[in-house]
C-alpha cells in the first residue's frame, strides 16, 4: 500500500528486549523513511519518540537500539546508554495513514486497522519478541488490542483504565496466543497530550512497572 515505506531494520532490534509497545500507526517520516522507530532518516528522534523516552527510561527503558545504527542517508544512531534496555515497537497500522485537512496526521480509519491486524503481524512479533511487559500506547491501541487479542472490548475511558490498574497496585496479566504477558495501556506520547506529562510524573504508576518487571526477571 505505501511504496515509500522501508524495511524494518533488523540490526536496530534485540531480542534481549522484554517490553513491547504497540503504537497507533507510521508517522510520516520516522520508520516509514529510516527503518528505526521514531527516528528520521536524517538520526533525529521524533517528538512522540522523545515524549517515550522520557516515561521510558522512569524505569529503565529506552528507544535508542542496542547498537549503533548507520542509515542509508550517512546518519548514525546512536546507540543506548548503559544501563537501559531498548523497547520494540509496533503499531496498529503499518502504513502512514496521511493528512487530515488542518494538515495534522490522520489517525487510522476501524476498517484500515482491522485490515492490517487480519493479517497476524503483531501475533507473529509476540512470538518472535516474547516480551513481559506490553505497553499499549494510546486508546486506539487499547481499545483494537482488546477487541482483536482477547475477545473483550473496553467500555471505559483510558484514564478509569489507568486508574483501576493503580487502584489494585498490579498489572493485569493476559494470555495472546499462548504468550503470557502483563499490560499497561498508556496515554498517547504526542506532545498535544497533557495526560501523557501528568502520567509521566505519576510515581505510584511507575512504582508498578517496576514491582513487575523485577519480578519478572527474578
Amino acid at each position: 500500500m505505501d511504496r515509500e515505506k522501508a524495511l524494518r531494520r533488523a540490526d536496530a532490534v534485540t531480542l534481549e528486549t522484554d517490553t513491547f509497545v504497540i503504537s497507533q500507526a507510521l508517522a510520516q517520516t520516522q520508520l516509514r523513511l529510516s527503518g528505526v522507530n521514531f527516528f528520521t532518516l536524517e538520526g533525529r528522534l521524533g517528538r512522540t519518540g522523545r515524549n517515550l523516552e522520557s516515561f521510558l527510561n522512569t524505569f529503565g527503558r529506552t528507544v535508542f537500539p542496542y547498537r549503533a545504527v548507520e542509515l542509508t542517508s550517512g546518519a548514525t544512531i546512536p546507540r543506548c546508554e548503559d544501563g537501559f534496555l531498548p523497547v520494540y515497537n509496533t503499531d496498529l497500522a503499518l502504513c502512514f495513514p496521511g493528512k487530515r485537512a488542518s494538515g495534522n496526521d490522520r489517525s487510522p480509519y476501524a476498517g484500515e486497522i482491522d485490515n492490517c491486524l487480519g493479517q497476524g503481524y503483531i501475533i507473529d512479533e509476540l512470538r518472535i519478541i516474547c516480551p513481559k511487559l506490553l505497553l499499549l500506547m494510546g486508546d486506539k491501541s487499547r481499545r483494537a488490542f482488546y477487541k482483536h487479542f482477547l475477545g473483550a472490548p473496553r467500555r471505559d475511558t483510558l484514564a478509569e483504565h489507568i486508574a483501576s490498574i493503580k487502584e489494585a497496585g498490579e498489572l493485569p496479566s493476559v494470555k495472546v496466543s499462548g504468550l503470557e504477558v502483563s499490560v499497561l495501556p498508556i496515554q498517547h506520547a504526542s506532545g498535544a497530550n497533557p495526560s501523557f506529562y501528568k502520567m509521566v510524573r505519576d510515581q505510584a504508576l511507575i512504582d508498578i512497572v517496576e514491582r513487575v518487571l523485577v519480578v519478572l526477571s527474578a
